[in-house]
């Protein structure tokens, strides 16, 4: 599969660290799967977008919008699921214009879903979700089958949270290639006093921040430009920050460190509560970096080509 390792390279060039970059994080992704995997079937009747599936008693819908009713049924399905698993799932049922399908039982009950994300024209994530009492019953494989039939030239990513054993039996089933690993790093920002001396930083110091936009941040050193950073809210009490970069000519020289003891601060003060990024696995130094200056590892996902 040369031709998904060399997507999964400029996926990641667009949307991860790479080892050479130290200073700069993913904006992170907030999408989970987690499903059953059985054999595929070899006939679909189709009948507009309500299909019945050679699976007993079994209804695929299919939706570029989700009705009101149908977010509900997703929010029950996924909070039944993390409660039932002990995992933090997420489903983007409120995105728009993405492709949804839905797996039911004649009782009106949903058994499945899963949801298709596109990245590039032939490249999307794959979020699915199944009632734990209805799994190994062949509902992921009829929605996958289906979404595969909208979408026959489309490779898929699955990103994985290493504890979800049954996610990753599933992927092996499939014969899914695994690419890279990100680590989610989280931060609590109340440690963080707002005078940076106390920071790690002296008194007299040549960096300075500057907040260039609602979520952009520039570090300078001695009144010249030498980063960047975004630092974008996702709640009222949390921000996540991305495309943390250090001009290529200051790095391995401490501004890195410099500016995360400046920015944290200043988002502490703002009134952030937590601050969270994503890191490539393989960068050691990055790690390094986020962890010297508050960060800890939170969660590992995989990132998986189908």
């Amino acid at each position: 599969m040369p031709a998904l390792r060399h997507r999964l390279i400029n996926f990641r060039k667009q949307y991860c660290i790479l080892p050479s970059e130290t200073e700069k994080s993913m904006r992170i992704l907030v999408f989970f799967m987690f499903f059953s995997y059985t054999g595929a079937t070899d006939d679909q009747k189709k009948k507009s977008h309500q299909e019945v599936s050679m699976y007993p008693k079994l209804y695929i819908n299919s939706t570029n919008l989700l009705t009101q009713k149908q977010q509900q049924e997703i929010a029950e399905l996924t909070t039944f699921c993390r409660h039932h698993d002990g995992i933090d799932l997420s489903y983007p049922s409120e995105e728009e214009d993405l492709a949804h399908f839905l797996a039911y039982l004649p009782d009106g009950h949903l058994a499945a879903c899963l949801a298709l994300i596109p990245y590039e024209d032939d490249l999307m994530e794959c979020s699915a979700f199944t009632h734990p009492d209805d799994r190994q019953q062949g509902c992921f494989t009829r929605l996958l089958e289906e979404a595969l039939s909208r979408h026959p030239d489309t490779d898929l990513l699955f990103a994985v949270s290493e504890n979800c054993p049954d996610t990753l039996k599933t992927l092996e089933a499939l014969d899914a290639e695994k690419g890279a690993e990100e680590h989610i790093m989280e931060c609590s920002l109340s440690s963080y006093p707002h005078n940076t001396a106390s920071n790690g930083l002296r008194n007299h110091h040549p960096f300075s921040i500057t907040r260039t936009s609602g979520t952009e941040y520039a570090l300078s050193c001695s009144g010249v430009l030498c980063g960047f950073a975004s630092a974008e809210p996702v709640s009222a009490d949390t921000v996540c920050l991305h495309h943390v970069e250090i001009v290529p000519e200051y790095r391995n020289r401490g501004y890195g460190t410099a500016f995360l003891l400046l920015l944290l601060p200043a988002l502490s003060k703002e009134g952030f509560q937590k601050a969270v990024l994503q890191v490539s696995g393989d960068n050691a130094a990055a790690i390094a970096l986020y962890k010297k200056t508050g960060f800890s590892v939170t969660k590992t996902l995989s990132y998986y080509f189908y």
